[in-house]
């Protein structure tokens, strides 16, 4: 058996090389490169799978079968056998926080800790070599923990009296804070704000911030200098190749923070494509009035990003009616109708921008569905999104097909989530949360991200999470919802050409078609048929971007 196929693949590459030598007399076009003998999903409806894809100057000339060599001489620089492995187009991450990322590998990482103590024994380490003004962490998460009660600061107080310090939970929604650091941010016993709130036990501070209270904080951050910012961002970008991540949408920030970026890529520092939403601000506004859409080979900004309100895990998520694990308590918008409305108002008359918001309760979700539908009117094909819609009220669906709007989801929350979640919303509301099929049904699409890094950036774990509803890394955990599982295919167009129309970047990204950039990545696996079982095997092998090896 071995020999037939050994016989059979020489006669395959015989029959190339003879057709290659037949270009070469003919002289008819020179590539840079030739990928042959593979697998090829091109994410194109009319013409699904290759064995052939053509590459010169980052761009895919042709893709189709062995009869494609004909029309290109030997003058390759590489010509690759693909051996029967598996092709895709590069994964884009289509709601994701690379730039936040990449300044977390500069603080104590949180993530997976048991326990508040465990937590604080991690921050001891950390703080032995932290050459820093402020320590700065980020990813507990209170409900793994067997006390699943808000910590308070009196251990921190002790421990680091003189140096601030500020943990930020794993949804970055909460944080918890020292006194120093509270009294840097001038954040008082008495201190009140408008979407953001301040945890107390007996009338007094633990330490505890919600949504807008921790941004008083993060105001006055020590912030890191640019060299230090390179050295994270050459490392997250690394970590995105391994894998298989080419396209990221970087969900909200300031127009300074997206130009330095854009600087890196104009000198060829950074490679990776980053399609940038932009927070609300004055600056902001006035360089989308002035510049338009703007994009090049490594920087799309064409969006802000509002945020309506904050997490369910910290019971900042606006709900209709109350928490079921907190009666008195419906979370909060971050700002009032009037606010939400009158961006709305400025970017639709006065760009030609999408508006992203994020909305994870089904309050926060009907309001932005109500005022985008005020601006959008009816059909459309503006692209204003909401990110996450994490819970919607199952009467208010309709409204996402009405006006043309996209749902953007992670599917990795549905399956992080899933333990709890119906403590925080009892079992009447669970129809219309993390409902992923119901949402791809309004539109016929919907793009898919990990909101990294809140959850893990591996663009694989978000496959598994929305076909298998399980969480890969809970191996006892039983299937969350399966009813609202996506389908192989849909989780795959979801990470590629679904992700790329949801950022307007279909014309060049996401399917490997000719005229396309040349970002496709090679797996051991054939992700359409992979069984839950086999799908720990499946890795990245190698990771092309612009036609360039990057992994």
């Amino acid at each position: 058996m071995a020999e037939e196929i050994d016989i059979c693949i020489m006669r395959y590459i015989l029959t190339i090389c003879i057709c290659l030598l037949l270009s070469c007399k003919s002289n008819l076009q020179n590539v840079d490169a030739i990928y042959f003998n593979g697998n090829i999903h091109t994410m194109d409806d009319k013409h699904p799978e290759a064995s052939v894809m053509i590459i010169d100057n980052g761009k895919i000339i042709a893709v189709g079968d062995s009869t494609l060599l004909r029309q290109y001489t030997c003058h390759v620089n590489n010509f690759s056998d693909l051996k029967k492995q598996n092709i895709f187009p590069g994964f884009i991450d289509a709601h994701c926080h690379f730039y936040g990322y990449a300044k977390t590998l500069l603080s104590c990482n949180l993530v997976g800790t048991s326990s508040w103590e465990e937590a604080m024994n991690k921050l001891i380490v950390f703080s032995k070599t932290s050459q820093s003004e402020w320590l700065i962490g980020r990813g507990w998460d209170q409900n793994d923990w067997a006390d699943k009660n808000y910590p308070d600061n009196k251990e921190l107080n002790i421990l680091f009296p003189d140096k601030p310090v500020i943990l930020k939970r794993i949804d970055g929604h909460a944080a918890i804070c020292n006194q120093k650091a509270l009294t840097l941010a001038g954040i008082e016993e008495n201190s009140i704000m408008a979407g953001g709130e301040f945890i107390r036990k007996d009338g007094k501070l633990t330490g505890v911030l919600i949504d807008n209270a921790v941004d008083m904080v993060e105001k006055v951050i020590t912030p890191p200098s640019n060299e230090e910012l390179f050295t994270v961002l050459k490392k997250a970008e690394k970590e995105c190749y391994s894998l298989g991540l080419t396209t990221l949408a970087d969900a909200g920030l300031d127009i300074e923070t997206a130009l330095f970026l854009d600087s890196l890529g104009t000198k060829n520092e950074l490679s990776i494509f980053l399609y940038i939403m932009l927070n609300p601000t004055s600056n902001g506004l006035k360089f989308a009035q002035n510049k338009g859409v703007y994009e090049n080979d490594h920087t799309k900004i064409c969006s802000f990003k509002l945020y309506a309100d904050g997490a369910l895990g910290s019971r900042g998520a606006k709900l209709k009616t109350p928490y079921c694990d907190r009666k008195d308590h419906n979370g909060m918008l971050l700002n009032d109708a009037v606010y939400f409305d009158k961006w709305c108002n400025d970017i639709k008359n006065t760009t030609t921008y999408q508006v992203n918001t994020h909305c994870i309760g089904d309050s926060a979700n009907r309001l932005l569905l109500e005022i985008y539908g005020k601006y959008l009117k009816g059909n459309n094909d503006e692209r204003w999104r909401i990110e996450h819609a994490q819970i919607i009220d199952v009467k208010d669906f309709y409204l996402f097909k009405k006006f043309s709007i996209i749902p953007s989801v992670q599917p990795t929350h549905a399956t992080s989530d899933g333990p709890w979640a119906e403590d925080r919303l009892c079992n009447n509301r669970m129809k219309g949360a993390y409902a992923y099929q119901t949402l791809l049904k309004q539109n016929g699409y919907l793009p898919l991200g990990t909101d990294f890094p809140v959850e893990y950036l591996n663009p694989l774990f978000t496959f598994y999470s929305a076909v298998f509803r399980e969480n890969i890394n809970a191996a006892n955990q039983k299937p969350f919802q399966l009813e609202e599982k996506l389908l192989p295919e849909q989780a795959l167009k979801g990470m590629t050409i679904w992700a790329a129309k949801s950022c307007r970047l279909e014309h060049r990204k996401g399917a490997l078609i000719a005229g396309m950039d040349a970002d496709f990545i090679i797996l051991n696996g054939n992700l359409n048929t992979i069984s839950k079982n086999e799908f720990s095997k499946v890795k990245v092998l190698h990771t092309i971007k612009s036609g360039q090896v990057v992994f």
